[in-house]
């Protein structure tokens, strides 16, 4: 009987992992997001306010694409015998029509991300295609980054420091 590789006896936990969450707007102007472990609470979906102190979805999802990405690195390091010494990330984002979102007359065009582009810095005694395969691993285990990749024009660039 071969199982190893039959997919009608592979566990569905071995092939997805599901995650569920959920969010209350009580007073009507804020969302709570539940996790399994906390929750935090949202009040715009982005601002153009400068002054805004609040974090915006917008920058929660940039965060999370960021975090999510520099993880990656840090896990492939450690596999690797921690061989990184320095990380760091810029993410920038453009949307595409913003005008929509403060109601300016004669712009009803859905706003979007249209695009993305991330930098990696990283101090690391790697060199050449050792350099080049440490990074497409760590991108590859970075199920974010996989999804928008996906779905956008999303740039990724590796800096050396040295």
């Amino acid at each position: 009987m071969k199982r190893g590789n039959d997919e009608r006896n592979a566990l569905y936990e071995s092939k997805m992992f599901d995650v569920t969450f959920r969010a209350t707007s009580n007073d009507l102007s804020t969302v709570k997001i539940y996790t399994s472990k906390t929750s935090f609470q949202i009040e715009k979906q982005i601002s153009f306010d400068s002054e805004y102190p609040s974090i915006t979805s917008l920058e929660y999802f940039a965060g999370s694409v960021l975090s999510s990405m520099l993880l990656s690195f840090l896990e492939q390091s450690k596999k690797r015998g921690s061989i990184m010494e320095e990380l760091e990330g810029v993410l920038s984002l453009s949307l595409a029509n913003p005008l929509t979102l403060i109601g300016v007359k004669g712009y009803e065009e859905e706003p979007f991300i249209s695009k993305m582009a991330v930098t990696i810095y990283l101090y690391v005694e790697l060199e050449g295609k050792e350099f080049e395969d440490f990074c497409a691993e760590a991108l590859a285990n970075s199920p974010i980054y996989n999804t928008l990749r996906r779905s956008m024009e999303f740039e990724v660039l590796f800096k050396k420091l040295v």
